[in-house]
């Protein structure tokens, strides 16, 4: 019977240890391609920031190409799923728009490395099904269907946004623009861009933003 219970638990423990060695693989490649870009960071790079040995790799990822979608992934996921549980209830698009930018921005202050990672990967091909675009694309579709601002081209105006939010994370993090109300002023951009009224734009940019999962507020504030 003893024997049975070690034979159950032994899986568990090798799922966990493969989890972490995976998960660390993933940090690691954010860290790295933060700093040299997707297409200069190499493999051996990546084991050797994680400290895991070169042939490891291979037993979790096929190539520099899958590891490089998964740290993608697993940051949006981060990032999204937040902001997710935050404005998908919410009633008025536009509001929802300005809190999702104001969460975004908040993080990339916060969180340098993963805003480094984000502008040196998004040339990569396939951004627009993973990363910034999709969510920003659903964001802003849904204030076309609510007839809430005329939208007239949707694809457009998600890279007008985009781009001018990268470029402001690009200049918060070499100092040329303030962090102090960065997330404010940001979405206050985007809502200009898509033709809100500057009387809306600043109610909707002074309410206070809805409480966050103490789990992402704790990694956040890990700098």
């Amino acid at each position: 019977m003893a024997y049975e219970s070690a034979e159950k638990a032994g899986p568990n423990r090798m799922g966990r240890q493969r989890r972490k060695t995976r998960d660390r693989l993933i940090n690691a490649a954010l860290s790295v391609m933060a700093r040299k870009g997707a297409e200069a960071a190499t493999i051996n790079d990546i084991t050797e920031a994680a400290d895991v040995g070169f042939g490891s790799f291979y037993n979790h990822f096929a190539s520099k190409e899958e590891i490089f979608t998964a740290a993608t992934a697993a940051l949006f996921d981060s990032i999204g799923g937040q902001i997710d549980n935050v404005i998908l209830t919410m009633s008025n698009p536009c509001e929802a728009l300005a809190v999702a930018i104001r969460i975004f921005v908040t993080t990339m202050i916060a969180k340098p490395e993963w805003a480094q990672f984000i502008i040196r990967t998004m040339a990569v091909p396939g951004y627009k099904h993973i990363g910034l675009y999709p969510r920003l694309f659903r964001d802003i579709r849904k204030i076309e269907q609510a007839d809430r601002l005329r939208i007239v081209d949707p694809g457009t105006i998600t890279y007008a946004v985009g781009g001018a939010m990268l470029f402001m994370i690009i200049a918060l993090l070499e100092g040329d623009l303030p962090a102090k109300d960065a997330p404010e002023r940001m979405a206050a951009m985007a809502l200009r861009m898509l033709g809100e009224t500057e009387e809306e734009i600043a109610r909707l940019i002074a309410q206070p933003l809805p409480k966050l999962d103490e789990t992402y507020d704790s990694l956040i504030e890990q700098n």
